[in-house]
Formats: structure tokens, sequence, C-alpha cells
């Protein structure tokens, strides 16, 4: 089980990577509920998972 752990941490399930600016951040960064997402970057407006944000 161990194992199994290590393998999610190190595909970097948390980080998300904004496909207007280039950022990668923590998931936790660009959300506050939970279900809307938008890039914390000051200067970007990108924002939904899969349209502006992807999974790093």
């Amino acid at each position: 089980m161990v194992g199994m752990n290590v393998l999610r941490e190190s595909k970097g399930r948390d980080k998300l990577l904004c496909r207007k600016c280039g950022a990668e951040f923590p998931e936790g960064q660009a959300t506050r509920d939970g279900w809307h997402y938008r890039c914390p970057e000051d200067d970007c407006d990108a924002e939904g998972l899969g349209e502006g944000l992807r999974r790093a």
C-alpha cells in the first residue's frame, strides 16, 4: 500500500498548468471551493479545468 501512495504522488496530480500563460502551481491555489478553477497569476484570466488549465 505504501508504494501506491508514492506512485500517486510522483505523477503530480495536485499540480495544474495554465494553457494560456504556462504557469504551474498547486491545485489549491487555483480554487476556493473545489469546483471552479482559475489561474492564480495576476495578469492571466484563464479559467476551467480542461479549457484554461490542465493537470501537470
